[in-house]
């Protein structure tokens, strides 16, 4: 099994709800994944990369990602969407209009 967790950021560092929600992926099983869908967000990855169970972090780095608009990311998600068993995202309103989307 294999988890995607897609990251809340400003582009500049992850939010702490990332965070939360690789725990509740670890407790899944398998490996964990994060996705950094944003504009100009290498340091944002560096540091996704840097959280204890994270064993890889796949970049989507576009224009059109700058303001993290619900409908771009989940076009994102969805196109790796097969490759997981399990997609979470933080539990604010970020998460839940890309979820929603």
């Amino acid at each position: 099994m294999v988890a995607l967790v897609i990251a809340e950021h400003d582009n500049a560092s992850l939010k702490g709800s990332t965070h939360h929600t690789v725990t509740a992926a670890a407790q899944c099983g398998g490996d964990v994944h994060i996705l950094v869908a944003g504009s100009n967000a290498a340091a944002v990855a560096a540091e996704a990369a840097q959280i204890a169970g994270v064993s890889k972090v796949l970049v989507a780095d576009a224009p059109h990602f700058a303001d993290g608009l619900a409908e771009n990311v989940a076009e994102q998600v969805l196109a790796l969407a097969s490759s997981y068993s399990h997609i979470l995202a933080p539990a604010t309103a970020y998460g839940k209009n890309i979820l929603r989307a």
